[in-house]
């Protein structure tokens, strides 16, 4: 016996004992069977050291081999039998003694792996009406001799070596590779011939081994362990051999336990249900088969078949072998997975690191087939046809999709938020997403990143852009439809209307008319963008939160004062005094800041217009004359129902300067996240910025020249002169 079976004999030592625990505790069959009333022996075996066993089997292991006991009962003190046969896990008697004999094996002259098995229990007594129990010890009857090589001493002159143990007559031969013991009867003596073939010649050497007194009258449940090499010095016969070390010990039955006790290897996975492993391409899962032995591994087969052309180097249907050096290493370079070793007593065939090599067909699933027979114990798993042993791993297209906010499709650009990563690795995914745009209606795709940006603003405005992990492996396409840029109405300030009114009354009416001014042309006043607080200045208006109230003189009009064309917008700030249409008089404490608004005037301002894109900012010209020291307002609010999506705001630096050029300003619009759509516009332009307005921030008596309508004397400030606005679309 080489040292691979003095381990393998020590490992399979803790697994006996539970073998021992189906074999020893009942015999036959655990059927439930109602004994009540009934005359006769409930017989359980034990060892030699009295232990009893449970009969229930552990579940990982199949049930062993039963009617391997033979038992015969005697009465007591006679040769008369009352029951011979296969052990039993009761037997009814009469009452009475009886002696009991439980016996395993034939107790052969010599053999190999051939244990005999004696237990005895005499005068055990059968009461009336009573199952009894009845213990029997059993323990090994016969003595057995193993063989150890030294290889490495040995292979230096052998190329193959066995030695022929006999008693008497009768032989058995024990080789390096077979793991086996002579078992013989009890008390014999036996001889050891060793056989060699030399290394280079391949000459026969035979070699009778020198007797030894531990190689006579061998005692019973004695184990004789020999263990040979090559000596230092050479011996007259010129082989070499000798005996390096010479060991006995008392063995018991769960050291010589035959291997047909032993459950062939069974296969159970992890990650695998039913057999099948389902996963998304590049998906990390635990994929694991593992090797349910009750002996050291003694080979295993493995076929592997895939559609993945990446495993085109591993022959379809072909049976590799563990043994053999060059399949094992052709699996494991293949499918990047180690396999066990020849003699483990543990194994697991892993299969994780394969799962994210596994490739669809362009999106296709793709099927892998594991193969799997495992042999241990001088048996196969596949000894059980029942069992499938067969795994499959169906590698299937990722899931994953473009996420996209259309506030985020401008009237120059559009972008994609993220991919989201539904199945399969997302580390790995998102390092080889390429995303693809195209205009709705083309074949072609066009590589892009994120972010797409045009340099003018296309003329086709639908579009379609998806993620691509690799060919065939794409999201579905997201539209994507662009903003056409608009321009504000009148942004010219070229249209205006001049209505008149007249009022009627006393103090301060008079009977007389006064005039108000509209920037947008006439007759149109359903469809202007543009208002002003003109219609509130004969009682008080609403601007940016500030409350003005007493003026009877327009405080928006137009002017031929233009920056392009013929007219400009003219606002002013407008004080309240006793006479009619502010002439000189008396201020009494109301004033209003001139604005001019995109909304509309009804018992108050209603500030915005519906407007459908969104432009980055607003530039505009001006001219400011303001009276002491002042500065103007613009303000710039852009909404999506009603949620403010960006605002911009102009103010210069208060002055005492009078502009003697129209000026060009810009207001930047700030977007806040997550960007909405706009529906609607606000911009306000306003004479004054001041929140606190007194006499000191107007003229009284000032006399202005209204176009057509002449001069008129008001009480009044800062004046603020706007023309040529436009939105500029940079996104």
């Amino acid at each position: 016996m080489n040292k691979l079976v003095i381990e393998y004999m020590k490992w399979i030592g803790g697994l006996c004992s539970l073998l021992l625990c189906m074999l020893l505790g009942g015999c036959q069959e655990n059927e439930e069977t109602d004994l009540s009333g009934k005359t006769g022996l409930l017989v359980t075996l034990t060892d030699e050291d009295n232990k009893a066993y449970s009969r229930k089997a552990p579940s990982e292991l199949e049930d062993p081999l039963t009617e391997m006991f033979q038992l015969k009962i005697l009465y007591s003190g006679t040769d008369k039998s009352a029951y011979k046969g296969t052990c039993k896990e009761y037997v009814l008697l009469q009452e009475g003694l009886y002696d009991l004999t439980a016996t395993y094996g034939d107790n052969p002259v010599i053999a190999l792996d051939a244990p005999y098995y004696v237990g005895s229990l005499n005068a055990q007594e059968v009461i009336k009406g009573e199952m009894t129990s009845a213990s029997i010890s059993c323990s090994v009857a016969n003595s057995l001799l193993s063989v150890i090589y030294n290889r490495e001493s040995l292979n230096k002159m052998y190329e193959s070596y066995f030695v022929t143990v006999s008693v008497g007559s009768e032989s058995v031969d024990l080789d390096a590779d077979s793991g086996k013991s002579a078992y013989f009867r009890a008390g014999s003596s036996v001889k050891l011939v060793f056989h060699g073939r030399l290394s280079g010649t391949g000459k026969e050497v035979v070699y009778d081994i020198p007797d030894q007194e531990q190689f006579a009258n061998i005692a019973v449940k004695t184990h004789v362990k020999v263990t040979l090499g090559l000596g230092d010095s050479e011996i007259s016969s010129g082989v070499g051999i000798s005996i390096e070390k010479l060991e006995t010990e008392t063995v018991s039955i769960a050291e010589t336990i035959p291997s047909e006790f032993m459950p062939k290897p069974k296969l159970e996975s992890d990650g695998f249900l039913n057999n099948e492993l389902s996963f998304a391409e590049t998906e990390k899962k635990s994929a694991t088969i593992r090797l349910k032995l009750s002996s050291a591994l003694q080979e295993l087969k493995l076929k592997f078949n895939s559609a993945d052309t990446k495993f085109a180097g591993l022959e379809q249907g072909k049976e590799y072998l563990l043994s053999s050096a060059e399949d094992k290493s052709a699996i494991e370079n293949a499918l990047g997975i180690s396999l066990p070793e020849v003699g483990a007593t543990e194994a697991v065939l892993d299969f994780t690191s394969l799962l994210p090599q596994l490739m669809t067909n362009k999106g296709a699933t793709v099927t892998s087939t594991i193969e799997v027979d495992v042999k241990a114990n001088n048996r196969w798993a596949s000894e059980d046809s029942t069992v499938n042993r067969v795994y499959t791993l169906k590698c299937n297209k990722p899931e994953f999709s473009i996420v996209t906010n259309p506030g985020n499709f401008w009237c120059k650009e559009f972008s994609v938020d993220s991919c989201d990563i539904k199945t399969g690795d997302i580390e790995t995914i998102s390092q080889k997403i390429q995303y693809q745009y195209r205009k709705k209606g083309d074949e072609q795709w066009i590589d892009c990143d994120r972010l797409v940006q045009f340099d003018d603003y296309p003329v086709d405005k639908q579009y379609q852009i998806r993620a691509v992990y690799r060919e065939g492996i794409e999201t579905e396409p997201v539209d994507v439809m662009l903003e056409t840029p608009q321009q504000l109405p009148n942004s010219d300030m070229e249209e205006w209307y001049i209505e008149e009114k007249k009022k009627s009354g006393t103090w301060p009416f008079k009977d007389k008319t006064y005039y108000t001014f509209h920037p947008y042309a006439e007759g149109n006043a359903s469809s202007s963008w543009w208002a002003t607080n003109n219609d509130k200045a004969q009682g008080g208006t609403y601007a940016l939160g500030i409350w003005y109230e007493g003026c009877f003189a327009s405080c928006v009009s137009y002017t031929e004062d233009a920056h392009g064309g013929t007219k400009a917008a003219l606002m002013y700030l407008s004080g309240c005094g006793d006479g009619y249409a502010n002439t000189a008089g008396t201020y009494v404490g109301g004033a209003m800041v001139g604005s001019l608004f995109i909304g509309t005037y009804d018992s108050g301002i209603i500030q915005g217009h519906d407007f459908g894109s969104r432009p980055t900012s607003m530039s505009f010209w001006y001219k400011y004359k303001p009276y002491n020291s002042d500065a103007f307002k613009v303000v710039v609010s852009l909404k999506n129902g009603d949620r403010e999506i960006a605002t911009g705001t102009y103010e210069p630096a208060a002055s005492s300067e009078e502009d003697g050029e129209y000026g060009h300003a810009t207001v930047d619009f700030n977007y806040t996240e997550p960007f909405g759509k706009a529906t609607s516009i606000c911009v306000q332009f306003l004479a004054s910025n001041k929140t606190s307005l007194s006499q000191s921030d107007f003229d009284l008596g000032t006399t202005i020249t209204y176009p057509v309508i002449g001069d008129w004397t008001v009480h009044m400030g800062s004046i603020l002169k706007i023309d040529d606005i436009s939105l500029a679309f940079d996104k």
